[in-house]
């Protein structure tokens, strides 16, 4: 390691779902010492758990995963962890999905197709408090946000109507949880989950959870209707 890095151990949780992305990642950051992989999680929620238990300093994150996605992980997360730093690790490269990650609070967005040395390069930047942005994709949006000049997507204008926790209900209930599954992820009632799908549901005009799910396509936040809604 170069004197210039950082000297201290950071703890850093995985959360992917393709076991060949985390076998080869463990594999690599093993020969670095000043990084820990302290955790291995195959979907949002199971991040969440491992969030509470492992106490990483990093967590670097899929996109499209099981339970939840990782726009939606992002803001669990942190709400549990505001000190915790977010990388998203994924394929998905367009201006919406950036946006959305670092609106969230996530730190860095690094593509799957990046050498292993630039996922290096990322995680040291951000426990250096910094951001990261591959240079593949555009970098005047992580420019706009370190510059606190974004501005607001077009696509994202309603979804920007709700409450913080409406955030979190909406995104909840459009990848198909139920009423329960939400209260127990988001650790609050059943009536108050109700309370804000009703707000949801009134201030983005949807008539179900259905039409949320197909908002929440149409805006980049989930990228598959739930089975339970085809």
């Amino acid at each position: 390691m170069r004197p210039d890095e950082v000297s201290t151990t950071k703890r850093l949780l995985l959360v992917d779902d393709h076991p060949i992305v985390v076998e080869g990642l463990r594999f690599f950051l093993d020969r670095y010492a000043d990084i820990e992989v302290v955790g291995v999680a195959e979907g949002g929620q199971e991040g969440l758990e491992l969030l509470r238990t492992r106490n990483p300093d990093i967590v670097l994150l899929d996109l499209a995963m099981p339970n939840f996605g990782g726009v939606e992980s992002i803001r669990l997360y942190l709400d549990e962890r505001p000190d915790v730093r977010i990388i998203v690790f994924t394929g998905i490269d367009n201006d919406v999905q950036v946006y959305q990650a670092l609106e969230a609070g996530a730190r860095g967005y690094v593509l799957k197709g990046s050498s292993m040395p630039m996922v290096l390069e990322a995680i040291r930047e951000v426990s250096r408090d910094g951001y990261w942005l591959s240079p593949e994709s555009n970098q005047s949006i992580i420019k706009s946000f370190v510059n606190g000049k974004q501005q607001d997507s077009g696509a994202l204008e309603n979804f920007k109507l709700l409450t913080k926790r409406e955030q979190q209900v909406f995104q909840l209930l459009a990848t198909g949880k139920s009423t329960a599954q939400v209260a127990d992820i988001l650790c609050i009632s059943p009536k108050t989950v109700a309370k804000h799908r009703v707000a949801v549901k009134t201030k983005l005009k949807l008539n179900n959870v259905a039409d949320m799910a197909n908002y929440a396509m149409s805006i980049g936040l989930i990228h598959s209707e739930p089975e339970a809604y085809r």
